[in-house]
């Protein structure tokens, strides 16, 4: 049974009200997980755009942060932020968070008669791992929905050298918030991997978007006709001071490594887009470099739909 609401809010009171055309609950009894947010465009739809949140952010909170919605409705794109089956707890590159998301978009498809339309997905930090993680999965599959182009904000890709950072985090960095992320971190992972890179390896490059100690790049090679663009704001100075981070700890590491591979082997379509003094989260104001603001939404929809 699903609990379908209709309504408009107001996410911000510095933002326009933003039209919301459905908030969808797969299990009326609980609104914390497993629902979507859809934004439907007031003229023809020419596709669907699957956003994902990050790790510890609702739909909700996403969307005080970003209007890519706004543009991409008025493109016609049907737009969608999504919930997965542990809510702001998700950790979409594991395997249930991407059967969730298998099944999620299957439906979306059929729902809003979209399937002959084309597929793009974005997402922020975890969000854009799992959306990475998807697209090669979909690549690599004969019967998962392949999306036409994905972006990706800031997203952690491999998690060995995630884990590392974890722990100099913890060693070095005076930063309370930094270090309690790092903590939580380490313990997630060895849940997810079974254990730490050095007691299993094999996993975190079975499981990581992108591995840079896989000499052979298994994960990505499904990517090489799959239009890619990620961002990444390397303020280092800001980390430095306020996270304790130096450039090792950075997505960007991450993400250069992985669209300088996919450029090497011919995907003219594999973009990084690097930003400076763009992050800072709106809902309070503040600088941070890893935010949705680093990516312009009239660049990510017009890039997305020239594919």
């Amino acid at each position: 049974m699903l609990l379908i609401i209709s309504l408009t809010l107001s996410f911000c009171m510095k933002k326009p009200l933003t039209k919301i055309s459905e908030i969808i609950y797969q299990n009326p009894k609980d609104t914390t997980a497993n629902y979507y947010i859809v934004f439907k465009p007031q003229i023809q739809q020419k596709g669907l755009l699957i956003i994902l949140p990050g790790f510890g952010e609702t739909p909700q909170m996403a969307l005080q942060e970003t209007v890519i919605q706004d543009k991409a409705n008025k493109l016609g794109l049907l737009t969608v932020f999504a919930s997965l089956q542990y809510g702001n707890g998700s950790f979409y590159i594991d395997s249930l968070s991407q059967r969730k998301l298998d099944t999620l978009i299957l439906n979306l498809q059929n729902k809003y008669q979209l399937k002959d339309k084309p597929l793009y997905l974005g997402g922020f930090s975890l969000g854009g791992s799992g959306v990475v993680k998807y697209a090669e999965r979909a690549y690599s599959s004969t019967i998962l929905a392949k999306p036409k182009a994905i972006f990706a904000i800031d997203p952690p890709l491999d998690f060995e050298r995630f884990y590392k950072s974890s722990e100099y985090q913890i060693k070095l960095s005076k930063s309370k918030i930094a270090t309690e992320e790092s903590v939580y971190f380490l313990e997630r992972l060895r849940y997810e991997y079974q254990g730490s890179p050095a007691q299993n390896l094999k996993a975190y490059h079975q499981i990581s978007p992108y591995s840079y100690s896989d000499t052979l790049q298994t994960a990505i090679k499904p990517l090489l006709n799959c239009p890619v663009m990620l961002f990444s704001e390397p303020d280092i100075a800001w980390q430095m001071k306020e996270r304790g981070r130096s450039m090792c700890d950075l997505n960007t590491m991450d993400c250069s490594a992985m669209i300088n591979t996919l450029n090497c082997w011919g995907n003219k379509n594999a973009q990084l887009i690097l930003t400076s003094d763009k992050g800072y989260r709106k809902s309070t104001g503040k600088k941070n470099p890893h935010s949705w603001s680093i990516a312009e939404a009239d660049l990510v929809v017009n890039w997305l739909m020239s594919f």
